[in-house]
């Protein structure tokens, strides 16, 4: 009897709060609480929004944290960024080369010699360029990310480093130790130094931390069912464990991708120049001629002209999942942060899209 009161409350907070939020959407809202609902359904069991407009963030929060507690989330719920985790990292990483730390062609080698490369005759080659540019010929990862298995894996390059392209988690592992040896300092004391902080993003780290347990967002299968994971990164890794929220990381596109806020003219403009054509998903060898390749964010031109973005994957159907994206629009300025809380979570991105920002264009993303 008492868990069918408590089953009955946690709804009842849930509803109430819906309602409320519904009712606090403004009449120019670029998407309502009620499409959000219709977009979800199925896919994931909560979806958290930001958007700019070329002059303020706006929230969009709709669902819950975990299906089991129907906790609702709201707009300071962590959600994982997943392998947007990676251009975070890079803006960090760039202004280390700004500052003379950090040499682009200088092999990585020279600066720290990765135990799990000593056997791979082209080491040497590997430099900061390449791994931002996807080139190095590193897999995407040798085993499980963070696994002892990973942890005691070997690691060879696929092909020489400079002469192809393929998308590595590893690679930007290497750089981060690389930077971690030069500054003396964690990922997340080098980040939160020329990002987090000046940005004004208070929540976000690269590792958990157990205040997040009030508010964060669980990873699921569906819109139904909890995964068996809990995502409580304890060793921060720059290709994936960034945990943050929508509004936080709008304010790093706005910043960051946008003003280029602690780098230099030169850097900024170089950070978001396109450096390589890209390869379609499963397809290493056919090359995506909508999709290049920048310093870790990803460039597209369609009828509406360029954007940058880049998208992250968490997880799997057991251990449930996040799925993320963010796609801006330097022309005029507006920008989404998608974030949700299921493997299925991509389903809703191309309708929010198309929502938000209108259907008299191909999103090139949503097909890769």
């Amino acid at each position: 009897m008492k868990r069918i009161f408590l089953a009955l409350g946690c709804f009842l907070v849930a509803f109430t709060y819906n309602q409320q939020t519904a009712k606090a959407q403004k009449t120019d809202s670029v998407i309502t609480y009620q499409q959000l609902a219709k977009i979800a359904k199925g896919a994931t069991p909560a979806i958290q929004m930001a958007y700019y407009d070329g002059n303020k963030i706006t929230d969009y929060n709709y669902g819950v944290k975990n299906v089991d507690t129907k906790e609702p989330i709201d707009g300071e719920t962590i959600f994982q960024a997943c392998s947007l985790s990676k251009i975070v990292a890079t803006y960090a990483f760039l202004i280390l080369v700004d500052k003379g730390l950090l040499n682009l062609d200088k092999p990585l080698w020279e600066y720290y010699e990765y135990d799990r490369l000593k056997n791979d005759p082209n080491k040497e080659l590997i430099t900061a360029r390449l791994v931002l540019t996807h080139q190095t010929g590193l897999v995407n990862w040798a085993a499980s990310a963070g696994s002892e298995a990973w942890k005691n894996s070997e690691l060879k390059t696929k092909f020489t480093p400079g002469t192809d392209y393929m998308y590595s988690g590893e690679a930007y592992y290497y750089l981060q130790l690389v930077a971690e040896k030069i500054t003396g300092k964690t990922l997340d004391q080098i980040c939160d130094e020329y990002v987090f902080k000046p940005f004004g993003m208070v929540s976000s780290h690269y590792v958990y931390h157990n205040e997040m347990a009030k508010n964060i967002a669980l990873g699921h299968s569906d819109d139904t069912t909890l995964g068996t994971g809990r995502g409580k990164f304890k060793s921060a890794n720059d290709a994936y464990t960034l945990l943050t929220t929508a509004n936080e990381y709008m304010k790093f596109v706005v910043e960051g991708v946008l003003n280029g806020k602690g780098m230099s003219k030169k850097m900024h403009q170089d950070f978001l120049t396109p450096k390589v054509t890209t390869a379609a998903k499963g397809k290493e060898k056919e090359k995506d001629k909508h999709v290049k390749c920048c310093f870790g964010i990803r460039i597209q031109e369609n009828e509406a002209g360029t954007a940058y973005w880049h998208t992250g994957s968490n997880g799997n159907a057991k251990t449930g999942g996040f799925k993320c994206v963010f796609l801006v629009y330097p022309k005029t300025k507006k920008a989404v942060t998608i974030f949700t809380n299921a493997v299925k979570g991509w389903d809703v991105v191309l309708p929010i899209f198309k929502q938000v920002f209108g259907n008299n264009q191909t999103y090139w993303l949503t097909q890769r």
